[in-house]
């Protein structure tokens, strides 16, 4: 199996649109990609709700595919690409784990 994690820190402010809103709009493009993309195995998202000080991200992406050629070929789809191309838009920062279990 392999797994993929993402975590995103969103801009605080995109056009006059506000974090909590852009926040919203990638959790639910995110969410939308389970139902076009038969690869994926698990897909969790979640906005993050720690609140005590330390350097947070804002929002989680948690998925498993088969193995690194199922990831790969869920990279391919143009609904995947949509959803990177707008997370790009409007993220301060990215990090990626991805590892085999």
């Amino acid at each position: 199996m392999y797994k993929h994690i993402v975590f995103w820190k969103i801009k605080d402010e995109v056009k006059g649109v506000s974090k909590k809103k852009i926040i919203a709009e990638v959790i639910q493009k995110l969410n939308g990609l389970p139902a076009a993309i038969p690869e994926i195995k698990e897909y969790e998202v979640a906005e993050n709700i720690g609140d005590y000080g330390a350097s947070f991200f804002d929002i989680c992406l948690i998925s498993v595919f088969e193995n690194k050629d199922t990831f790969w070929n869920y990279t391919k789809y143009p609904k995947h690409d949509e959803a990177v191309a707008f997370i790009q838009s409007v993220q301060d920062a990215e990090e990626i784990v991805d590892f085999e279990f």
